[in-house]
């Protein structure tokens, strides 16, 4: 499942359903609130791993594992271990209490993106 959101509260709650995707919805809620990104895509795998071992026995196999695409300027002057750090500092609830296993994180400045943008072309 894939899902491009911008920073807008509205946007968000057309995308997603709280009732239905708890953990996305609140981890697009954390980022676009906290990060305000020109560009968000998270998209949920958790399907691919649903039979692994390290899953057996979890509460949460449907929204386990997620990737995230995020372009923002919070991220100017940041490396790259700081940039996934202040990820992980947001999402610390749907990690430690709500069993979300894996990010796989991209994380660009604006600047950063365009360049790559611009490379693909």
């Amino acid at each position: 499942m894939h899902t491009s959101v911008s920073a807008t509260q509205e946007q968000q709650q057309d995308i997603v359903s709280q009732d239905t995707n708890p953990i996305q919805y609140s981890i697009q809620s954390k980022i676009s609130t906290n990060l305000q990104p020109s560009i968000f895509k998270i998209y949920n795998d958790s399907h691919k791993h649903a039979h692994h071992a390290g899953l057996r026995g979890a509460s949460n196999v449907t929204e386990s594992h997620f990737r995230l695409t995020i372009v923002s300027d919070a991220f100017k002057g940041l490396g790259l271990p700081a940039r996934h750090r202040l990820i992980y500092k947001l999402l610390d609830d749907e990690i430690k209490i709500h069993g979300v296993h894996a990010l796989q994180l991209k994380t660009k400045t604006p600047d950063e993106w365009d360049r790559e943008m611009s490379k693909e072309k």
